[in-house]
């Protein structure tokens, strides 16, 4: 016999107020429960043992629990990661509380804050030079290689009049941005000079620039990101994270947009044997000191975007987790951008060649998106665009 229809409700934060509101939940009582509606997890890392004895004892008097090492315990280590289990509410308590504590109790306090303040803001404005693009719907870079050996359309675009021709269709099927690529950076290839690079770039950065879109340069040198801009391009893509030198002053000067991405080794040796302890911190850690690198020497905030590097010096299940965590990623407030598009890890899992990808590509783009993803560099952007607006009209 039914009789009170019980069942479990998974909710987004807007559908936590309309369920609230439906049952006829006072305005009052609708702020108070929101807060007490939303649950995380957080992880700290190498906190000293005295602090993590006082956030062990402040966490369970608010009826949150801490997890930490055994050795805590026992005093036989001087760090230790620390996992905290609770609500909105009780974080904001726990906050306040380790505020006043001695030791390192005020920057755990503002750590916390900052990354939940981070993870809860879904709402960007990506800004580059004199322009905008408003990041509250998922938005696409379409791929544009101007090059004769990258992995999946190598050859193909290395004539102006069908660069232009392919930039255009792919503004005209739904591309936000379009990303010019002059230099392979796949598995195994070697890298090229400046001057191969802009000579690659010059016969069709004008053209492509005057479109009705923002242009993107993926370039990890100083010179030729200089180059770009001066004719028109509004983002730099650097897979080196301003790791080069003078990058950082290049993208200043002209107050560009800067994808700052993680990549572990180099392009012609990354693939050969990557490991990692913890993939995913490991990655937020990089992507954290870069960022504020970057703000620290000039950089305005807005103007950053970070992406996690899928298949750069990662092996499948590198890429598997990273795209399982990515909204542990949404914790450094920046817009992520994630290219997924027909990349190895797809095949190995699909069984597929580099051309029969679009399948598995939409869905990891679906996927990334799900977890927090605001922009998807795609090689098919009308089958791209149609699959993320069904996902957008089923989520409402």
């Amino acid at each position: 016999m039914v009789k009170f229809n019980a069942h479990v409700k998974v909710l987004s934060d807007e559908g936590i107020r309309e369920e609230m509101k439906r049952i006829g939940v006072a305005k009052e009582g609708q702020e108070i429960m929101e807060n007490k509606a939303k649950f995380f997890i957080l992880k700290l890392e190498n906190i000293p043992i005295k602090d993590a004895i006082i956030l062990k004892q402040e966490s369970l008097s608010l009826g949150m629990d801490c997890a930490v090492s055994w050795n805590v315990v026992s005093l036989k280590t001087e760090k230790t990661d620390a996992l905290l289990f609770g609500t909105k509410k009780q974080f904001d308590f726990l906050s306040k509380k380790m505020f006043v504590q001695p030791f390192n109790g005020r920057e755990i306090s503002e750590e916390i804050n900052e990354a939940i303040s981070n993870f809860e803001n879904d709402h960007y404005v990506w800004r580059f030079r004199d322009d905008s693009l408003d990041l509250s719907k998922v938005r696409i870079m379409g791929i544009l290689n101007v090059t004769p050996d990258s992995f999946s359309d190598g050859g193909m675009y290395m004539k102006r009049e069908r660069a232009l021709e392919h930039a255009k269709k792919m503004v005209e099927e739904g591309a936000d941005i379009i990303d010019i690529g002059a230099e392979s950076t796949r598995p195994g290839s070697r890298p090229i000079d400046s001057k191969e690079e802009i000579s690659r770039l010059s016969p069709v950065i004008d053209d492509i620039t005057s479109l009705p879109v923002p242009v993107s340069v993926d370039t990890y040198k100083p010179d030729v990101a200089e180059f770009a801009l001066e004719h028109g391009a509004k983002i730099i893509n650097d897979i080196y994270g301003l790791g080069k030198e003078g990058m950082l002053d290049v993208v200043k000067r002209y107050n560009a947009g800067i994808i700052i991405m993680h990549m572990k080794g180099e392009p012609s040796t990354m693939q050969q044997n990557p490991t990692y302890e913890n993939v995913t911190s490991e990655i937020i850690y990089f992507l954290r000191e870069r960022t504020l690198y970057a703000i620290g020497n000039g950089i305005r905030k807005e103007n950053i975007a970070i992406d996690p590097g899928i298949g750069f010096g990662k092996r499948i299940e590198h890429n598997i987790k990273i795209l399982r965590e990515l909204q542990s990623f949404k914790s450094l407030g920046f817009p992520i951008v994630v290219g997924v598009s027909r990349k190895g890890f797809i095949g190995e899992i699909l069984g597929k060649d580099v051309n029969e990808r679009l399948i598995g590509s939409i869905a990891s783009a679906l996927f990334a998106i799900t977890n927090g993803a605001s922009v998807i560099r795609a090689h098919d952007v009308k089958e791209t665009k149609e699959a993320i607006r069904m996902l957008e009209a089923l989520r409402g």
